[in-house]
């Protein structure tokens, strides 16, 4: 029975804070929400294949590097160099196929960033519960509570930093020209990551033994973090500036009423329209409200976009279809 409930609290503290800061990072994404179906994929990228391909690279891996220096050294270098990189290449991977085959998810950086950190967070959990539950099982539920508090915790959003840099790097990617930059852009965020990821786990690992190396990766790993949600700010608040600039115009095209410009420029008139839906119990119209806002969001962001590449058809015919998308909505929201 005890081992049960052991069991039992490492599923859940490896998967309830995981769950909590992930939906806290899509609510944070606030003007256009991504799709469920990509963000569950994410998460489930990061707690299943993820952990699988990783474990497996750092197993194959650990063959030739046992065998070439002594255990120590070994160890250092299997946490040091060989979990960052198949890791972040494993994790990463689920933001290249976003990259390839849903692009045009990735809007701005913080649609970088989210993504990211949801594949981190999938991967937490599961390696969270691995943890706990080795922890369980050589000393007890003690061990397991600190260790909870630490990985869970202090620790985090450690996952989420790391694979975050390298959605990141692969937004920007997107909103540049020339291959040379994209693909820069790209090599720089999965490098920012791995490197975030060596300066942790070797920090901790050397902290094992003497303790002050473990300051070094509590200010790395909450420095990136601050850095990373200083990005998120700075990128939502240019989201509503494109939203502000590229609907203006959309009002003298009769694309959006006057009130409804006014609503989707304002993310709290948004939160308030659909609440007064709620309350009176009209599901149907919230539910619709938030797919027009999405839609809204989504022709200021093509908008925008066409205006550094204005040679895109595919984003110029995005366009027309989103500009009447949202005519139509919106017509049937105002009851006419």
């Amino acid at each position: 029975m005890t081992l049960l409930i052991g069991v039992v609290a490492a599923l859940v503290f490896g998967f309830l804070p995981m769950l909590a800061y992930s939906a806290l990072l899509w609510w944070f994404d606030r003007y256009e929400k991504e799709p469920l179906g990509l963000v569950i994929a994410a998460f489930a990228w990061g707690a299943a294949p993820a952990v699988l391909f990783s474990l497996i690279a750092e197993l194959v891996l650990h063959i030739p590097v046992s065998t070439l220096v002594d255990p120590t050294t070994a160890a250092l270098v299997d946490v040091a160099l060989i979990a960052p990189l198949a890791e972040e290449g494993f994790k990463g991977l689920a933001l290249v196929l976003l990259f390839l085959f849903y692009r045009r998810e990735l809007d701005s950086p913080l649609d970088g960033i989210l993504y990211g950190g949801l594949v981190g967070f999938g991967f937490a959990a599961v390696e969270n519960v691995i943890y706990f539950g080795g922890a369980l099982l050589e000393s007890g539920p003690g061990a397991m509570a600190f260790l909870a508090l630490l990985r869970a915790f202090l620790f985090g959003l450690n996952h989420a930093l790391f694979t975050g840099l390298t959605g990141l790097g692969l937004a920007l990617a997107r909103s540049e020209r020339g291959w040379p930059v994209k693909v820069g852009a790209s090599l720089a965020g999965f490098a920012a990551g791995v490197l975030a990821h060596l300066v942790h786990n070797t920090s901790v690992t050397i902290g094992a033994e003497l303790c002050w190396p473990c300051l070094v990766a509590i200010v790395a790993d909450w420095g990136g973090v601050l850095v990373v949600v200083a990005v998120m700010v700075w990128s939502s608040l240019r989201e509503r500036r494109w939203i502000v600039d590229e609907l203006q115009g959309e009002v003298a095209l009769g694309t959006l009423s006057v009130a409804q410009y006014a609503t989707v420029s304002s993310y709290l008139a948004r939160v308030a329209e659909r609440g007064r839906t709620l309350i009176r119990g009209d599901l149907r119209c919230w539910w619709a409200l938030g797919r027009y806002y999405r839609l809204a969001t989504e022709l200021a962001f093509a908008k925008r976009r066409l205006k550094r590449f204005p040679d895109e058809a595919d984003t110029q015919a995005r366009i027309v279809a989103l500009r009447q998308q949202v005519q139509e909505l919106g017509t049937r929201l105002r009851g006419e």
